[in-house]
């Protein structure tokens, strides 16, 4: 598993050993950041879910000037923060912060400044069952609920192929695409009082 793009090409990643956690493939990030590209420079990303860190890695690599990863289980944390270190050095710089925290949970009460993130990345767990819903539609609309959001912002949501598309209120649907058992769905918000642009 390598950085497929930007300052940190061609860097490994961790990767794990075990079926337990399920990395956004490599043709998956490339594809996403090339829809991202144009809002990358200088945002501020939100790894939702964040397994291996490679999605917010992939975004600082890309031109991302911050990034939060938040993630729960303790064996993902261990190898996001041996590659955030790897890569971005121990400390971590100003600006990267790895959360500790069960994604709901911190949307509650999250600490990050309000108005602060412009593109955010969720991958939860994959339903078990073909056409089942997951979670991300909550997952939406806690985020509009919690301030972080820039007044222009952009959401991608990454499930398995077939899940329905999440939705929310204020939430834009902009592109669907699929790639083997995985569909990415990538979302724009603007709050109310946001100038079109």
């Amino acid at each position: 598993m390598r950085i497929a793009g930007g300052t940190m090409r061609g860097r490994t990643l961790a990767a794990p050993v075990s079926d337990e956690l399920r990395p956004t493939q490599d043709a998956v990030r490339e594809a996403v950041f090339s829809m991202l590209r144009a809002v990358l420079p200088g945002c501020s990303f939100l790894d939702l879910y964040a397994g291996t860190g490679a999605v917010g890695l992939e975004a600082l690599s890309r031109g991302g000037a911050r990034v939060a990863w938040v993630e729960r289980a303790p064996r993902s944390l261990r190898l996001l923060e041996r590659n955030a270190k790897a890569l971005c050095g121990d400390p971590l710089p100003s600006g990267l912060r790895i959360v500790r925290s069960d994604v709901s949970a911190w949307l509650r009460r999250p600490d990050l400044p309000p108005g602060s993130v412009s593109v955010v990345y969720a991958d939860p767990p994959y339903v078990e069952r073909e056409g089942d819903a997951d979670a991300l539609g909550p997952v939406m609309a806690a985020l509009a609920a919690s301030g972080v959001l820039a007044p222009t912002s952009f959401f991608v949501a990454e499930q398995r192929a077939r899940t329905p598309v999440p939705a929310a209120p204020g939430f834009d649907l902009l592109d669907t695409r699929h790639y083997g058992k995985t569909q990415v769905s990538l979302f724009r918000r603007d709050a109310p009082d946001a100038s079109a642009s």
